[in-house]
């Protein structure tokens, strides 16, 4: 689309869009650091990856590699372990993203 084709309307969203892009992990950081909100977990984006990768069929130590499978393995574990609410809900969001997308689950269905 052609710059002149866009309205004053579409350019500020766009920017707006990018602007909260660029800064979502500082701000998260920064509320972290004065405890508002939780200090984002790395060790839990691999456990989703790794659960991911295993509904799919695939090695996750092939393409993760062995120390960020077994630390994923191990805080899914203690996540169900503790049986708190906040580790059902991380149990759930990781169990939630080893399911196909809709659209996959949709063909296979047909």
């Amino acid at each position: 689309m052609c710059a002149n084709c866009l309205t004053q309307a579409e350019v500020v969203a766009g920017h707006v869009a990018l602007a909260a892009a660029v800064l979502k992990a500082p701000v998260h950081r920064f509320l972290a650091d004065l405890g508002v909100v939780a200090a984002p977990d790395p060790v839990a984006r691999d456990a989703r990856t790794v659960a991911f990768l295993r509904r799919l069929d695939l090695d996750p130590v092939e393409i993760l590699g062995a120390d960020a499978v077994a630390d994923a393995d191990a805080w899914a574990t203690a996540a169900a372990a503790a049986g708190d609410g906040q580790a059902r809900r991380r149990a759930a969001t990781a169990a939630a993203s080893a399911r196909p997308i809709g659209s996959q689950s949709l063909i296979a269905a047909q």
